[in-house]
């Protein structure tokens, strides 16, 4: 494997990890709201059935946390996942990171320009998470398609 390849893969582990960041600091900021969450939630719910619980509205939301944080975890997973098949030569891991790269350089752009809107703590550590994922997603994008790297992906591209 050539060394850019290598550290590609290395930086997409650093974006699985701030991926993990990044919900975790998601949840926790929803958490700071979840008060009002709830409150929004219910007054939905009554508009459809005006005995709906309280007490149901407030497990639904932490459910929500839950499963947040989870899908969280499980998207970083597949990264690393993936990243572990980048390292192996195959092109589609290439691609797909690609377009992973694409979405987070996107998303990195789009929070530099709402970063003015800072509400609490877990929110910068949030936004400066999505910040450096784009930028390491960025970097390890472009040493995949390097000359040396475009020969390893080349080379290990099934033949008929």
């Amino acid at each position: 494997m050539p060394e850019d390849v290598g550290t590609a893969r290395q930086l997409w582990w650093g974006v699985a990890g701030l991926g993990v960041i990044y919900a975790g600091a998601g949840v926790a900021s929803l958490t700071g709201e979840r008060d009002e969450l709830s409150k929004q939630f219910l007054d939905e719910m009554h508009k459809a059935d005006p005995n709906f619980p309280a007490s149901t509205v407030d497990v639904m939301v932490l459910v929500a946390f839950a499963l947040t944080a989870l899908v969280g975890v499980l998207l970083a997973l597949v990264t690393v996942a993936i990243a572990h098949q980048l390292g192996r030569g195959k092109s589609w891991a290439r691609t797909v990171l690609t377009v992973v790269a694409i979405w987070l350089g996107l998303g990195a752009v789009a929070t530099m320009f709402s970063f003015s809107a800072v509400a609490n703590p877990a929110t910068i550590v949030a936004g400066g998470a999505s910040i450096v994922q784009g930028v390491l997603a960025a970097g390890a994008t472009f040493l995949s398609y390097r000359p040396e790297s475009t020969k390893y992906f080349q080379s290990h591209r099934k033949r008929p």
